[in-house]
């Protein structure tokens, strides 16, 4: 005798949950014999833990993340397999959480670059929604031009500034994250000096 093919009843919502908390996705998918049912992240199975949970009443299938990285962010799947067919639906877990900086990637006390040479600046944060980026030298604002390069993505910001020179460039760089959760920001000092010693 052939059962019946899983069948989705309900998608999986997208859900959205606070860094640090539990977020659940849940779908509902039936069939005859009662489907199998795995999750997926990346193609990979998840396996029952302290971070993931599954749950399932035959018809209701939920999946608990205690979230506690930016990574664990992004889009899950649920498959259902029985002997007469296979069915998967998956959904989004989107995370909220005000900035802060990564702290994997602690930042130094002291830059330097020489007289001429190009300063680099690479802070990696988390925070979600990403959060509107600013980088100030002193106190005023700076802008992208033909010596000035700002990359921001969704987890670091990036600043280059070419042909460094003392009397324009020392001193003290701010970067400010802000988003509706919160706002911060952190001051990286550069020292600059002639290209055979530093001042």
């Amino acid at each position: 005798m052939v059962g019946e093919a899983p069948a989705l009843k309900e998608e999986i919502q997208d859900v959205t949950t606070k860094l640090g908390e539990s977020g659940s996705l849940t779908c509902g998918i039936i069939g005859r014999p009662l489907p199998e049912i795995k999750w997926y992240r990346y193609g990979k199975e998840l396996i029952q833990s302290r971070k993931y949970k599954m749950s399932s009443d035959g018809r209701n299938h939920s999946l608990s993340i205690l979230t506690d990285e930016q990574e664990d962010e992004g889009l899950y799947t649920c498959r259902a397999i029985n002997e007469a067919g296979e069915i998967e639906t998956s959904g989004k877990l989107r995370l909220q959480a005000p900035p802060q900086l990564h702290p994997g990637f602690p930042l130094k006390e002291k830059y330097y670059a020489g007289a001429g040479t190009s300063l680099r600046l690479h802070v990696v944060y988390i925070g979600r929604p990403i959060p509107q980026i600013m980088w100030f030298y002193g106190k005023k604002p700076l802008n992208p031009s033909e010596n000035v390069i700002i990359e921001n993505t969704e987890s670091y910001t990036h600043l280059v500034v070419r042909n460094v020179q003392r009397k324009t460039n020392a001193g003290r760089y701010k970067v400010q994250f802000s988003n509706v959760f919160g706002t911060i920001d952190t001051v990286l000092r550069l020292h600059c000096g002639e290209v055979s010693h530093h001042c």
